[in-house]
């Protein structure tokens, strides 16, 4: 359950994260009252996510340092990993976000699901998943699906193609090394299956489009008495 102080800052977070707010700037873009915002900037564990400025008037910009805190608190990573992940994050964060959670001109989720640190967490859970299904295949250009088709079909088989995916979506945890990505991937089940639903996806598309190579797929599953899609 979602308490309304971990509703409201998340909503606070996101619709100021791409600037330096007043309080007048905070209460128009996120719609919460003047006292809401203060009591959400004054509670200690929330600190984490602002930074308040005082000159002539209060500013409050937003903190996103402790995403790869919160990263490294789930996966053993180095000081230098971590270091590699601290500067992909503050270069790739903002504009993913930007881009793929805005809704009618504002960034937003849905916090009766989840708090802020959970979505931002699955996001790069998730896409760590599809980032390193497309690792593993990359070959010469293209996708390499022989050892995906060898194992549903029980045979060996050679095989690659050209996979429409957005792949601008990526560049999230694209100048992530993979030994960091994977541990990422299996912080919790979503990245496991977004690796898996990619496999899924390939594997229906061409098996539609070919009933023997389906034929062999079922055959195998009863051969082997276990679906070769099993997520784990």
């Amino acid at each position: 359950m979602i308490n309304d102080d971990e509703k409201s800052v998340g909503i606070l977070f996101l619709s100021i994260l791409d600037s330096k707010s007043t309080i007048e700037e905070c209460i128009k873009k996120s719609g919460l009252t003047a006292d809401k915002i203060s009591t959400l900037i004054s509670i200690p564990k929330f600190n984490k996510y602002f930074e308040k400025e005082t000159n002539k008037e209060l500013h409050i910009t937003c903190k996103i340092d402790w995403i790869c805190e919160e990263i490294g608190n789930q996966i053993k990573i180095s000081d230098s990993e971590s270091q590699i992940l601290k500067e992909t994050i503050d270069d790739k964060f903002l504009k993913h976000v930007t881009k793929y959670w805005e809704e009618n001109g504002r960034i937003k989720r849905d916090f009766e699901i989840k708090n802020l640190s959970e979505w931002i967490i699955s996001e790069y859970v998730f896409l760590s998943g599809f980032a390193m299904w497309f690792r593993e295949k990359e070959k010469d250009n293209g996708t390499d699906l022989s050892s995906l088709l060898s194992s549903a079909t029980g045979e060996s088989v050679e095989a690659s193609a050209s996979i429409e995916f957005d792949q601008d979506r990526l560049r999230l945890v694209s100048e992530i090394p993979t030994q960091i990505l994977e541990k990422i991937m299996n912080i919790n089940p979503a990245g496991k299956i977004a690796y898996r639903s990619l496999d899924m996806a390939v594997m229906k598309a061409m098996s539609e489009g070919n009933p023997e190579l389906a034929k062999k797929m079922k055959n195998e599953t009863v051969r082997n008495k276990r679906s070769w899609w099993k997520f784990w």
